[in-house]
């Protein structure tokens, strides 16, 4: 359950208008346009969408399957650990997909391995990192899934590690938008997918160097440099015959950062349409639009109530980072509004820098974006204030109230009845006492 608490921020922050619709595809404005069929273009620190085409509709993903394979195996081992590539998932690749020649009972480290799927887009080193992770291909695929839909990607299904085609491997440039985020939050997944090339060295089983080349061109100019960008900074291009080209690509240039995403491209006059929408899309953006900072991480926002927090009722609660907004150069910015949302009741302990809400920013009413709300410093639990609100929680619950109130029904019954007995006994003994008197009365006259 959610509540709303509103405050009033104590410094002039920054603001913009909403840009005008841009004459093709959905989103912001700027001129956005793409020659690709499925694209989505958005701002990487708060996921605002600036354009998009057919991002809802189902496509194939090719090789950035491989970006889920990388995240759920550098969140379920680490780097150093060494991986046995057994004749299993080795069996498994597909014919006349890449490889990186993994020889049956060789043993890789985890960032080799992944250097081996993100850069040269190597199937046989997801199997073996599926294996490394699960212990078999289709339970890590049936992690991938569960990840999937954690994430929030709905309309997903992976059915392999690699992206070789597979019409039940699906996804949306929406929902891989939302992958990308999440897996460009891990530093170990971005150091990777910036490498141009990587070399791994000889092991027991292949006694020669392997030299690693990254396939996104816009990253890596060893095979190609006419797609080459400076400011790219990942992620992963891919390619079958049914999902045609597909590139995940995140490019920086100071506090701005960009996502784009385009699906389903040809190759028109021996230009990569796919390449060329996701250049135009971030030499156009850093030219002309700027991002401006809203809140500063560590900026006290509000306070909420906290029970059982030793010596305080209130806990006070900072921004967890910056919060950037990416709006047109030359637009003047004015103050945003913001929306605060904690959990209703907050009970210690907390520890310093625990998320326990968010705050929302918006612009004339369209949202700036999202920053954590985290506590400003340590809540320790207190036993007497536990007691005391368990006392208080307990006397004030409606179980509790009821119960007194069928003891006071009770007690008013016992009370009634008891009464009403009393009044019986009453009643007895005067009848006894008029037959007594009347018997002493007829004794007297019988006397007489």
């Amino acid at each position: 359950m959610k509540k709303f608490i509103y405050f009033l921020l104590c410094a002039v922050l920054l603001s913009t208008s909403v840009c005008a619709a841009p004459d093709d595809g959905a989103g912001e404005g700027g001129g956005f346009s793409a020659a690709s069929p499925y694209v989505i273009f958005m701002d990487m620190n708060t996921g605002r969408v600036m354009y998009e085409k057919n991002s809802g509709e189902k496509v194939y993903p090719a090789s950035t399957v491989k970006i889920m394979t990388a995240v759920l195996a550098l969140e379920n081992c680490d780097l150093e650990e060494k991986c046995a590539a057994s004749q299993t998932a080795l069996d498994a690749v597909p014919d006349g997909v890449t490889v990186m020649d993994i020889m049956p009972g060789e043993e890789l480290t985890v960032r080799q391995l992944l250097y081996g799927a993100m850069l040269a887009s190597a199937a046989d080193a997801t199997n073996v990192l599926a294996e490394a992770v699960s212990g078999s291909i289709s339970d890590f695929v049936s992690l991938m899934n569960s990840k999937a839909k954690e994430l929030g990607m709905d309309n997903t299904n992976f059915s392999n590690t690699h992206g070789e085609h597979d019409d039940r491997t699906y996804t949306t440039v929406g929902d891989m938008a939302l992958l990308a985020r999440y897996a460009m939050k891990n530093p170990d997944f971005r150091e990777i997918v910036k490498t141009e090339q990587y070399t791994v060295q000889p092991t027991e089983k292949y006694k020669e160097l392997r030299n690693l080349v990254n396939t996104n061109y816009m990253v890596s100019r060893v095979q190609r440099s006419d797609y080459y960008y400076s400011k790219a900074v990942g992620v992963k291009a891919g390619y079958t015959a049914e999902a045609k080209s597909c590139l995940v690509e995140v490019a920086k240039d100071g506090n701005t950062e960009l996502l784009a995403l385009t699906f389903g491209s040809d190759t028109v006059d021996g230009r990569a349409q796919g390449y060329d929408d996701c250049l135009k899309f971030f030499t156009d953006t850093f030219e002309n639009y700027k991002s401006e900072i809203v809140v500063s991480g560590g900026t006290l926002l509000g306070q909420v109530p906290v029970r059982n927090a030793r010596r305080t009722g209130q806990v006070l609660l900072e921004a967890e980072t910056n919060l950037y907004y990416l709006h047109p150069r030359d637009e003047e910015l004015a103050e945003p509004t913001f929306e605060i949302r904690t959990d209703e009741f907050l009970k210690a302990p907390l520890e310093k820098g625990q998320v326990v809400g968010e705050c929302e920013y918006f612009y004339d009413g369209v949202s700036a974006g999202v920053v954590n709300l985290v506590t400003d410093k340590e809540y320790k639990f207190d036993v007497i204030e536990f007691v005391g609100n368990g006392f208080k929680t307990f006397v004030t619950s409606p179980f509790f109230i009821l119960g007194v109130i069928v003891l006071i029904v009770l007690l008013i019954y016992i009370w009634y009845q008891r009464a009403k007995r009393k009044r019986e006994r009453q009643r007895r003994l005067r009848a006894r006492r008029r037959r007594e008197a009347e018997a002493r009365m007829r004794e007297k006259l019988d006397e007489e």
